[in-house]
C-alpha cells in the first residue's frame, strides 16, 4: 500500500527517518513544481538519488538529496519494496540531512519567503489514519523506540556529566555510578585506578553493612560511608532519589579535602537526573 502525502503536512527528513528505521526496501517520489525527486532506500540506508524537471538532465546523488530536502512544499509518494536501480550515495543519512539543513538555512537567510511552518503533530495522526492498523502500528512503535532511546542517551549524558564534575575535586582519583543490586556500573570516569573493579567490591561493601543494619534491627537509612586507607579516601553516598544507586568516589588523602568532598558529592547526587 502506497503512501502519499504533502510536505507541508509532513517534513520530508521525518518520514525518511521513519522508512530507513523500518527497514526493507521502498522509492519516495516528490513533486515539486515542475521537479520530481526520488530517494531509494534499501538495507536502512539512502542508496540512490535524482532530481528531473520536465523530463531534463537528472541530477543524481548527493546533490540531488541537497536540492531535495531544500522543497518546503510539495507531495510525496511512499512505496515499497521496490529495488534501487543502481547506487549513487555512500553517506550516511545523518551527514546527508546535515549538510541538507544547512543549505536550507542558507536558502532561507537569504529568501524573502516567509519561513514554512514546522510540521505539527496532527499531521503525523493524519497520516496513520490513511494506513493499515499494521503499518500504523509500526510507526508508532518506532517512533516510540526512538523516543525511548533519546530520553536514555539524555540520562547516560547527565550522569556522565555528573561524574566529570566529581573529577573535578581536589585529589580525585576515579569516579563510578553503581546499581549495587544489580552489581551494574552506570558510568565511571577518572583513570586513578580501576573504577569498574571498585565499585564491584563497593557494592559487596554495601551489601554487607545493609545486612548487619538488618539484623540488628537499626532504623533509618544510609547516607554514606567511608573508608579511609593509608593515602586514600573512598567515599560512597547512596541516592537519596533512587536508593538502589550509589556514587562512589576515591580520594588521595594527601591532595583531597574530605570535607569539601562530602559536601560537593552530595550536592551533585541532589542534581543528578536519574
Amino acid at each position: 500500500m502506497a503512501i502519499q502525502g504533502d510536505l507541508q503536512e509532513m517534513n520530508l527528513s521525518n518520514l525518511v527517518q521513519l522508512i530507513l528505521q523500518s527497514g526493507g526496501r521502498a522509492r519516495i517520489l516528490i513533486r515539486h513544481g515542475v521537479h520530481v525527486g526520488t530517494l531509494y532506500i534499501a538495507g536502512r540506508q539512502l542508496h540512490h538519488a535524482t532530481v528531473t524537471a520536465n523530463g531534463g538532465e537528472e541530477t543524481s546523488g548527493p546533490e540531488a538529496v541537497y536540492q531535495i530536502l531544500c522543497w518546503e512544499k510539495g507531495q510525496f509518494k511512499v512505496e515499497r519494496a521496490i529495488s534501487p536501480p543502481r547506487r549513487s550515495l555512500e553517506q550516511s543519512w545523518d551527514f546527508l540531512l546535515m549538510e541538507g539543513l544547512r543549505r536550507l538555512d542558507e536558502s532561507r537567510q537569504t529568501s524573502v519567503k516567509t519561513p514554512a511552518k514546522e510540521p505539527e503533530e496532527a499531521s503525523l495522526a493524519d497520516l496513520l489514519q490513511d494506513l493499515n492498523a499494521d503499518d500504523a502500528q509500526a510507526i508508532q512503535d518506532l517512533l516510540y523506540q526512538q523516543e525511548q532511546l533519546q530520553q536514555q542517551e539524555t540520562k547516560m549524558s547527565n550522569i556522565q556529566q555528573t561524574l566529570n564534575e566529581i573529577m573535578t575535586l581536589d585529589g580525585a582519583l576515579a569516579t563510578a555510578l553503581v546499581d549495587w543490586k544489580s552489581g551494574m556500573t552506570l558510568g565511571t570516569a577518572g583513570t586513578g585506578l580501576n573504577a569498574e573493579l571498585a565499585a564491584a567490591g563497593n557494592t559487596n561493601v554495601l551489601r554487607a553493612k545493609l545486612a548487619v543494619m538488618k539484623d540488628l534491627s537499626l532504623r533509618g537509612t544510609i547516607e554514606d560511608i567511608l573508608i579511609t586507607l593509608t593515602d586514600q579516601y573512598h567515599l560512597i553516598r547512596l541516592s537519596k532519589k533512587d536508593p538502589q544507586l550509589f556514587l562512589y568516589v576515591a580520594l588521595d588523602k594527601n591532595k583531597g579535602n574530605l570535607g569539601l568532598a562530602r559536601h560537593r558529592l552530595a550536592a551533585l547526587e541532589d542534581d543528578l537526573e536519574l
